[in-house]
C-alpha cells in the first residue's frame, strides 16, 4: 500500500512537473513570437523612414528581381539575439515587377529571433503628394553652401521673413490678413548638412549694428533653422514635374519678365493659365490661377538667357527654376517652388517684394571643388516665405 502510494503521488508530481514545462515552453514562444511581430514592426518603420519622397518606387525595384533588399540583416538592439530584414516589392496588381505606375509599394519586414523563432510584417505603403509636408518653408538639400551674387545670405538692412507656422492665405497680394492654417508648425530652414545650417545661422545671429531684422521662426526657438534627416531627392522631384507638365508650360532657353512689357515667350492664348498683358503701362504675367494652377518649367538657357522674373508675376501651382535664377519686384506664388542646379554657375536669388505660399525646395550641384553637393542662394529685402499645407494640398487636387 505504501509503495502504491507513493508510486502515485510520484506519478502525479511527475505529471504536474511535465505540464508544468510544457507551459513554461509555451508562454517562452508566446513571448518570443510576441517579441518578434514587435522586432518585425520596428523593421517596418525602418524601411519606412528610408523611402524618399517620390512619386514611384522604381529606385527600390532596380535590383533586377524583386523583392529587392531595402534594409540588410539588422540586430536590433534593444532585444539581443533578433534580426530583421526589409524587402521592397512591386504591388501584386501591376504587370512588370520593377515598374511601379500607382505608387504602391508592398514592404515584407522579417524578424528572427532564438529558437528558430521568425514573424513577418508586411504592408501596403503609398506615396502621394497629398500627404507630402516638407522638412522646413525653405529645404536645402547639400553638403555645403555659398552666397548667389554677393557675400551674403540675407542682406542686413532689411527684412527676410521665412515662417514654418502653417499659413493659410486668404489673398495673395496681402500677407496682413493671413489666418492659421490647420497643420503643425514645422522648420523654418531646413538643410540636410550642419555645415550649411552652421553658416546660416552664424551670418543670421551676426546681425546689422546689433538689431535681428530677419524672422525665421518656426519649430524651435529663433532662428529656427536645423538639420533633418529626411532627405529630398529635388533633382528627382525636378524631372518628375517636368514630365508631368504641359509641353506649353516649358519655358527652356531662359525667359525675361520686366515691369512694362511681356517676354515673347509668353502669350495671352492657351493655355489662359498662362498668360501675359500690359495694363497701364504695367506687364502682369499668369502663372497659373487658382481655378487653374498648372505646372510651369523654367530653364535656363546659358549665356544671356537666364530666369529674371522681375515684375508683377502670379503664379497657382509648381514653379519648377533650373539654372540662374532670380525673382524679385511683386512676386506671388501659391503651391511648391523648386530649384535645380545643374551647373556651377547656378543660383537661385529671391529679392525685393518676392512672397512664397506653400514650400521652397532647393536642390544642389557638385562644383568640383572637394566640398561635395552645394547649394547657392540669396534671400534678401522683404522677401517673405510662408509654409502653408493649403497651398500643397492644391497641388495634389489638381
Amino acid at each position: 500500500m505504501v509503495l502504491f502510494v507513493v508510486a502515485f503521488f510520484l506519478l502525479f508530481v511527475t505529471g504536474g512537473l511535465y505540464f508544468a514545462q510544457v507551459n513554461l515552453k509555451v508562454a517562452s514562444n508566446v513571448k518570443l513570437a510576441t517579441q518578434a511581430i514587435e522586432v518585425a514592426d520596428a523593421g517596418l518603420q525602418h524601411g519606412l523612414a528610408l523611402l524618399p519622397w517620390v512619386w514611384d518606387f522604381d529606385s527600390q525595384l532596380n535590383c533586377g528581381t524583386p523583392p529587392c533588399t531595402l534594409v540588410s540583416q539588422t540586430s536590433f538592439a534593444p532585444m539581443s539575439g533578433f534580426t530583421y530584414t526589409v524587402k521592397a516589392k512591386n504591388n501584386p496588381t501591376e504587370s512588370v515587377a520593377t515598374d511601379d505606375t500607382d505608387s504602391v509599394v508592398l514592404l515584407t519586414s522579417e524578424a528572427n529571433g532564438p529558437s528558430s523563432t521568425r514573424k513577418t510584417v508586411e504592408a501596403y505603403v503609398r506615396r502621394s503628394v497629398a500627404s507630402f509636408t516638407p522638412p522646413a518653408a525653405l529645404y536645402i538639400n547639400a553638403v555645403s553652401s555659398a552666397p548667389a551674387l554677393g557675400s551674403y545670405y540675407f542682406d542686413d538692412d532689411d527684412s527676410v521673413t521665412i515662417k514654418g507656422n502653417d499659413t493659410t492665405a486668404n489673398v495673395l497680394t496681402n500677407s496682413s490678413d493671413d489666418t492659421a492654417g490647420l497643420r503643425p508648425t514645422i522648420y523654418g530652414i531646413a538643410t540636410t548638412s550642419s555645415t550649411v545650417k552652421n553658416a546660416l545661422i552664424n551670418e543670421y545671429t551676426t546681425s546689422y549694428n546689433g538689431i535681428l531684422r530677419h524672422d525665421v521662426v518656426g519649430s524651435g526657438s529663433e532662428p529656427s533653422i536645423t538639420t533633418v534627416s529626411d532627405v529630398l531627392n529635388v533633382d528627382q522631384i525636378a524631372l518628375n514635374f517636368f514630365n508631368a507638365a504641359p509641353a506649353g508650360n516649358k519655358f527652356l532657353n531662359g525667359i525675361h519678365v520686366n515691369t512694362s512689357g511681356c517676354p515673347s515667350e509668353i502669350s495671352a492664348t492657351p493655355p489662359a493659365a498662362i498668360s501675359c498683358e500690359v495694363v497701364g503701362g504695367f506687364s502682369y504675367v499668369t502663372l497659373g490661377t487658382a481655378t487653374s494652377p498648372q505646372i510651369v518649367y523654367l530653364k535656363d538657357g546659358g549665356g544671356s538667357g537666364d530666369i529674371d522674373l522681375d515684375g508683377n508675376v502670379t503664379g497657382y501651382g509648381v514653379l519648377i527654376l533650373e539654372g540662374r535664377a532670380t525673382i524679385r519686384q511683386a512676386f506671388r506664388f501659391y503651391g511648391l517652388v523648386v530649384h535645380k542646379r545643374s551647373a556651377s554657375t547656378d543660383y537661385f536669388s529671391s529679392e525685393e517684394n518676392a512672397w512664397y505660399y506653400g514650400g521652397v525646395l532647393l536642390g544642389s550641384f557638385d562644383e568640383g571643388d572637394g566640398n561635395g553637393k552645394k547649394v547657392r542662394f540669396r534671400v534678401e529685402d522683404f522677401s517673405k516665405m510662408f509654409y502653408s499645407s493649403e497651398a500643397l494640398s492644391m497641388v495634389e487636387t489638381n
